[in-house]
């Protein structure tokens, strides 16, 4: 019984893992889009949490499902949906994007092109009128 109690303690420490840190606190800025500029009515924090998402979601060759992200420090959320290839060569891809605020919500449409090996580069974006 004793060593019943004793393997039966072993398992349940080894099911508990550290807790994860969500607190965001901004101290490391994503600087792999910095080149970029950031769309007219976009807070910059907001787009940098949305464009990782979007090289998230243009990883996959054909349309992907949307990538959903998150910034915490605004309490802004939205999904990123690639849409499809625009052009012939198929090097570039429209995407839609969602910024859910409070009682706000944007959508921004873009296009992405490949840029050699640095991933994708948007060359444009624009929030559709409402």
């Amino acid at each position: 019984m004793l060593t019943l109690v004793g393997a039966a303690l072993l398992v349940a420490g080894c099911s508990t893992g550290p807790d994860l840190d969500t607190l965001a606190t901004g101290s490391v800025a994503p600087s792999a889009y910095a080149r970029e500029p950031v769309p007219k009515g976009i807070a910059p924090d907001d787009w940098a949490a949305a464009r990782t998402a979007l090289a998230e979601a243009l990883h996959e060759k054909q349309a992907a499902p949307s990538v959903p992200w998150e910034n915490y420090a605004s309490a802004t959320r939205g999904t990123v949906t690639p849409l499809g290839a625009t052009g012939d060569d198929g090097k570039c891809r429209e995407f839609l994007m969602s910024f859910v605020r409070e009682k706000q919500e944007d959508w921004l449409q873009g296009e992405a092109c490949r840029a050699g090996k640095s991933g994708w580069k948007v060359d444009q974006a624009r929030l559709l009128d409402r």
